[in-house]
């Protein structure tokens, strides 16, 4: 429990600072929603999702607290001697309705919608594609254009509970990059610091709605951003959206040489290249 709870203090802290909420836990899954009330804050709150699941991993890869778990013996035993922890994340946006959930016995706050499934689904869809954030189609046709550049377009797929094709997004970010925060020393907090702080925090969040701070400024701002997105060129971006291109068009002799190009070009595998290669090595590459 004290593992999961480590996790989550990270990951309700961003969300609450991009303006989201945390709405309920499902054991090693987190429920994140951005309530979509006010129609001209719409694109804006889809550029703070984007972020806060960029930063979440950054986070995640970068505190000491959870560092200490890659040098754990069981865990090195069961996993192998590069565990560590890791998080995957699913952005998708549609309808739901809210509301309390129970008898008088218990009652949850929650939210009922295909659209919750279809969340989950991109999200388990990362294990797949070997990444760590994926942004449906539905987040990136209402976030800012500059912010829309930032995700890389890997696939088309059909969903269950969606009634039409959905195009997936990567947001290329290789958490190898980041190196671990030095640990702080014990802290003494009294209450007043801890009020002064929480009015910090909460005076940071509230600027975030200024017209002039764009959240695709601080994407490109953040160190760990830039460390996470380092490795991906312009001449693999470049390639890589011309194997989809002809991929996407039924060419997959081409996609395939293409393809296998990316799927080295980083010195690492990528995932989404690999993914694709696997899908049409079913067919011998051959569109049916």
């Amino acid at each position: 429990m004290t593992f999961v709870n480590q996790i989550a203090e990270i990951v309700h802290g961003v969300v609450d600072e991009f303006h989201g909420a945390a709405n309920k836990n499902n054991g090693d899954t987190f429920l994140m929603i951005w309530r979509m009330g006010d129609i001209d804050k719409v694109s804006k709150l889809a550029d703070m999702s984007i972020l806060a699941f960029t930063r979440i991993l950054g986070a995640i890869h970068r505190t000491p607290v959870l560092a200490a778990y890659r040098g754990h013996p069981g865990l090195q035993q069961r996993l192998g001697k590069d565990c560590r922890v890791n998080l995957s994340s699913g952005l998708h946006y549609g309808w739901a309705i809210e509301g309390a959930v129970g008898s008088e016995f218990k009652i949850d706050a929650s939210y009922l919608s295909p659209n919750v499934s279809i969340a989950e689904t991109v999200e388990r869809a990362t294990q797949i594609y070997g990444v760590s954030v994926l942004v449906a189609e539905s987040v990136v046709s209402i976030c800012s254009t500059p912010m829309a550049t930032k995700c890389r377009l890997i696939d088309r797929v059909i969903i269950t509970g969606s009634v039409v094709p959905m195009d997936l997004y990567v947001i290329d970010l290789d958490y190898l990059g980041l190196t671990v925060e030095q640990p702080l020393g014990p802290q003494r907090w009294t209450t007043r610091d801890r009020f002064k702080v929480r009015q910090f925090l909460e005076n940071e969040k509230e600027q975030k709605w200024a017209d002039g701070v764009k959240m695709v400024n601080l994407f490109n701002e953040n160190a760990d951003i830039a460390s996470m997105r380092f490795r991906y060129t312009l001449e693999f971006i470049h390639v890589f959206n011309m194997g989809y291109q002809n991929y996407s068009q039924g060419e997959w002799q081409v996609a395939q040489r293409l393809l296998q190009r990316t799927r080295d070009m980083l010195g690492v595998e990528d995932g989404p290249s690999v993914a694709l290669l696997k899908f049409m090595e079913r067919t011998n590459y051959e569109a049916p």
